[in-house]
């Protein structure tokens, strides 16, 4: 679509165990029983978009600082589980800075799914336009419902469902339960496995076209062949068949694969203030 770009806003990086990722990426055998876990750096990333009649949308809106008296700090667990590095102008309000916009510039919001890596960033639309639209998955924001309301103590979840991102005043959602293209160019594809319903996107740029299964399929190896299960899953089948949709899909758009937390393929991907168009 002429007119369609988008731009990778990296906020950071999260250290972990590679077994978060990808289950059993690289198992002990009866000829090698002596392996150890790998410490990994993994990219996280908004996508800024600009659309010829929608304006500047946001593709996952990422974490929020705790730099202000009475914010919500990250879980122990988090801090000590899933690190995160960077700095205070990496977060969304810097990086629209740096492109010479604010949160009111922004129309709409479309979260992926609501871990917090992906969705506590919602925090800063409380009562802007975009946070009047903000578009999700309903079995993604259900089951996060149910998994946030069931810890009163956010501060010792194991969670990724934080709940405090879930009770964020004036903040509309607009529930998606099934593909559908939400603006001329953006199609949103439901994807299974990782969550009960994380939410792909597919833009058709002028220049090609490009599918982001975010962390449904986070990285190559996710991605395969073969195939092979992120750590975190909430539906190891759907994972199966979330993998067959994206094969078909990248097939059918000859698309070119955007994933989530790979820093090998992040190395090569062009990032603000480049655009792709």
């Amino acid at each position: 679509m002429k007119g369609l770009e988008f731009a990778i806003l990296r906020y950071g990086y999260l250290y972990n165990d590679l077994g978060w990722n990808v289950a059993l990426p690289d198992p002990v055998s009866k000829s090698c029983q002596a392996k150890t876990p790998v410490y990994g750096k993994f990219p996280c990333s908004m996508i800024l978009i600009r659309h010829p009649q929608a304006s500047y949308i946001l593709y996952d809106v990422g974490e929020y600082p705790a730099d202000k008296a009475g914010d919500t700090k990250r879980p122990e667990f988090w801090d000590e589980y899933f690190a995160l590095e960077a700095k205070r102008e990496d977060f969304l309000d810097g990086q629209l800075k740096r492109a010479g916009l604010t949160v009111d510039d922004i129309s709409a919001i479309i979260i992926s799914h609501m871990h917090c890596d992906h969705a506590n960033g919602l925090k800063f639309f409380s009562g802007t336009k975009a946070g009047r639209n903000v578009y999700v998955s309903k079995a993604d924001f259900q089951q996060g419902c149910a998994v946030a309301f069931a810890e009163p103590d956010e501060s010792k979840t194991s969670s990724a469902y934080w709940r405090s991102i879930f009770t964020e005043p004036e903040i509309t959602y607009h529930f998606i339960e099934e593909d559908t293209e939400l603006f001329p160019g953006v199609k949103l594809f439901l994807l299974e496995g990782h969550t009960p319903g994380v939410m792909g996107m597919m833009l058709e740029l002028e220049g090609g076209n490009y599918l982001f299964p975010n962390d449904a399929c986070g990285s190559r190896l996710n991605y395969g062949p073969p195939a092979k299960l992120p750590g975190i899953i909430y539906d190891s089948l759907g994972f199966e068949r979330c993998i067959k949709k994206l094969r078909a899909l990248e097939k059918q758009y000859d698309a070119k694969m955007i994933f989530s937390h790979d820093l090998k393929e992040d190395e090569q991907y062009l990032h603000f203030p480049d655009w792709y168009r």
